[in-house]
C-alpha cells in the first residue's frame, strides 16, 4: 500500500515547527540569536497565499508559544497576521506583484510592522508593550541574510 504524499508534507512541517520551537527557546537564553519571527511570518504568508491552510495547525500554536516565551500580548501575532493578510498584503501584491525578491522586505515588515501593531494594540487597550530596541534591526538583518542564502541554495 502506498503512503499518501500529504502525510510526508505534514511530517516535514511538523519537524520544522518543532525545530523552530526549540530554536526560539534557545534564543531566549542567548540574547543575540534572532527569534526567526520574520522567517515565520514569510512562511505563514506563503502558506496563506498558496491556500495550504493545513500548515496553520502547526503555525498557530508556534505563534502562541512565541508570544508566551517573549511576554507579548495573547493572540497579538495572530491578529497581526490576519490584519496583514487581509488588508496590507492584497494592496502590496496589486502594486508590486509576486516576486520572491521582495522576501527581505516582508521580513522587515514582519518585525517592524508587528512592533507598530503592538504599539497600536497597546494604545487601544491601554496595555504596556515592550520598548523598541535596535536589536530588532540586527535580528532582521541576520534573517534577511539567512533567507537570501537559502533562496539561492534552494
Amino acid at each position: 500500500m502506498r503512503r499518501n504524499s500529504t502525510d510526508k508534507k505534514n511530517l516535514t512541517i511538523f519537524f520544522i515547527v518543532i525545530g523552530i520551537v526549540v530554536y526560539v527557546s534557545i534564543s531566549d537564553i542567548f540574547y543575540l540569536l534572532p527569534p526567526l519571527f520574520g522567517v515565520a511570518y514569510v512562511l505563514t504568508q506563503e502558506k496563506y497565499e498558496s491556500g495550504d491552510f493545513g500548515a496553520f495547525y502547526f503555525l498557530v500554536p508556534f505563534f502562541i508559544f512565541f508570544e508566551a516565551s517573549k511576554g507579548l500580548p495573547f493572540l497579538s501575532t495572530i491578529l497581526f497576521m490576519a490584519f496583514s493578510f487581509k488588508v496590507i498584503l492584497p494592496k502590496f501584491r496589486k502594486f508590486f506583484g509576486y516576486s520572491r525578491i521582495l522576501t527581505p522586505l516582508f521580513i522587515l515588515y514582519g518585525y517592524f510592522g508587528y512592533f507598530a501593531f503592538l504599539n497600536f494594540f497597546g494604545a487601544i487597550f491601554d496595555y504596556n508593550v515592550p520598548e523598541f530596541s535596535w536589536i530588532l534591526g540586527f535580528y532582521a538583518l541576520i534573517e534577511i541574510i539567512l533567507v537570501w542564502l537559502f533562496l539561492w541554495i534552494i
